[in-house]
């Protein structure tokens, strides 16, 4: 399956950043996440595990208390019901990769 960026969805707008939906898949939802010079997004926690890739950029991302640093290429994983936000204080916008994993329910067989 494909999925077009031409296709994508605006998830997000803020004046400090703009979210897209990528692909909607089984098993993941993808968004890409742009944060503006000295953006903020929110402390917030999800019932599901959310991997972040770094695509370009850099910037600083809390979970539970513990700052960490992050610039392009790293991937942070969180796992769920933590809390987590993002901060850009460079010049330059943060873009990252969003991959948040469904809670995929086991099949019975009958």
């Amino acid at each position: 399956m494909i999925y077009p960026y031409t296709k994508k969805t605006e998830v997000l707008n803020t004046n400090e950043a703009i979210g897209y939906l990528l692909a909607s898949t089984d098993h993941n939802d993808l968004v890409e996440l742009h944060i503006h010079k000295n953006g903020l997004v929110p402390a917030h926690a999800l019932p599901i595990d959310v991997t972040f890739y770094v695509v370009s950029g850099k910037g600083q991302i809390t979970i539970s208390d513990e700052k960490i640093d992050a610039s392009q290429g790293d991937v942070i994983d969180v796992k769920k019901n933590l809390e987590r936000s993002w901060l850009n204080s460079f010049s330059e916008p943060l873009k990252l990769l969003v991959i948040k994993q469904k809670t995929v329910l086991p099949q019975h067989s009958s």
